[in-house]
């Protein structure tokens, strides 16, 4: 009897310590489009970080690529901004160089606005940038 006793609270100890921990669980995937390819594109939210320099502001993410619920890759991007330049990118999977941010970025907005840094897009005649 006395066993059973402690493996009863061991058990509701064991329980405690899970359903208190998972308040302070707050990391999410949130989903942000599905490409041409059928390829679901989430960020990982935990993962945003971002700055502000004497040269500009920066913003780092991580994403996630899935189809029909299976991971295909996780994706690290950097978001640039040289003092009134546009916005500029690079990721892991690319080279050296980074790329204008186009309009409609939805990774670009969605991350814009959940660290609450506004931006502007301007049309250069031939193309238009977030600035």
């Amino acid at each position: 009897m006395n066993l059973v006793f402690k493996i009863s609270m061991f058990l509701v100890f064991l329980c405690g310590v899970f359903w208190i921990g998972s308040f302070n669980s707050y990391a999410t995937d949130v989903w942000i489009a599905r490409n041409s390819d059928g390829v679901d594109i989430y960020i990982m939210d935990d993962t945003i970080k971002y700055g502000v320099t004497s040269t500009g502001k920066w913003v780092s993410l991580s994403t996630k690529k899935v189809r029909n619920g299976q991971l295909i890759e996780v994706g690290n991007t950097y978001y640039s901004k040289y003092k009134t330049d546009m916005w500029r990118y690079h990721t892991n999977k690319m080279s050296n160089n980074s790329t204008v941010v186009i309009p409609k970025n939805n990774i670009f907005e969605y991350v814009m606005k959940t660290i609450g840094w506004g931006y502007l897009i301007r049309d250069r005649g031939y193309s238009s940038y977030y600035y």
